[in-house]
């Protein structure tokens, strides 16, 4: 089975063009998972029920994981999507990608740089996680790390909880971890971000529930952990994969950085 490999900030995916199929069976996951082990890749991005209308395009991006579960979306693999669709399409001046969670344009900046544009940033309560997010923020007890933590939650088409704060891999990567074991409380998972000032720039990095581990960069991630610093307007976020230009209005976010595919 045929694929590409993309990235966008060091995020990185495997990427199948089905473009011409609208539906997919358990098999083909089966066989997506496989390579996505092998080539030790964060997440799977598959492309289908594409057309062009115009100079416009249109394609479904769905977002598979090492957990084996649909994700619900992700920030630098739409922008990786875009790096392929663009090209694909090269008459298209702009794009769309569905997703579970609606319709999100897509725009090509030139030198390899691409941007999606995301809803606002929710911080109130989400259905799907009420016994945690039912307050802005909780402190969560770690007995493994024998520490309290103050997480607050937010979500862009994915849930988040940030830590402000300077937090080591190893605690990032043990309290990601325990927090994805308790199904009970997240049955689909959660993300966790630690996010901290360095030199002006924020810097941020994100265990990923797909990927259960920590990313070189997320884009929901990094939005929402700027949301949660209170920042407003453009701001560029440091991850250890790259800058991230996050443009913060009151109707939309636009989520800019590099991408590519090979």
């Amino acid at each position: 089975m045929n694929y590409y490999l993309a990235e966008a900030c060091c995020n990185t995916f495997v990427l199948y063009d089905r473009l011409e199929t609208k539906e997919l069976d358990l098999d083909f996951f089966e066989k997506v998972h496989l390579d996505l082990m092998k080539e030790d890749r964060d997440d799977a991005l598959i492309l289908i029920d594409g057309k062009l209308e115009g100079e416009v395009f249109h394609a479904q991006m769905i977002v598979f994981g090492r957990d084996k579960k649909l994700g619900e979306f992700c920030g630098n693999g739409a922008r990786a999507a875009a790096a392929y669709l663009f090209d694909k399409y090269y008459s298209a001046e702009k794009g769309y990608l569905l997703t579970q969670t609606g319709k999100h344009g897509v725009k090509k900046h030139g030198n390899g740089v691409f941007s999606i544009a995301l809803p606002p940033v929710v911080r109130k309560e989400n259905r799907k996680f009420v016994n945690f997010s039912s307050q802005p923020h909780v402190a969560y007890f770690s007995e493994g790390l024998n520490k309290e933590y103050v997480l607050h939650y937010a979500e862009v088409l994915e849930p988040h909880l940030i830590f402000s704060g300077k937090l080591s891999d190893e605690e990032l990567s043990f309290l990601g971890s325990e927090l994805n074991n308790n199904e009970a409380l997240f049955p689909l998972g959660i993300n966790v971000n630690s996010c901290h000032w360095v030199e002006g720039h924020l810097f941020v990095k994100t265990f990923e529930r797909g990927a259960l581990r920590i990313t070189r960069s997320c884009g929901t991630g990094s939005v929402c952990s700027a949301v949660i610093a209170g920042i407003s307007g453009n701001v560029f976020v440091s991850t250890s994969g790259g800058i991230l230009e996050i443009a913060i209005e009151e109707t939309e976010v636009k989520l800019k950085g590099t991408a590519f595919y090979e």
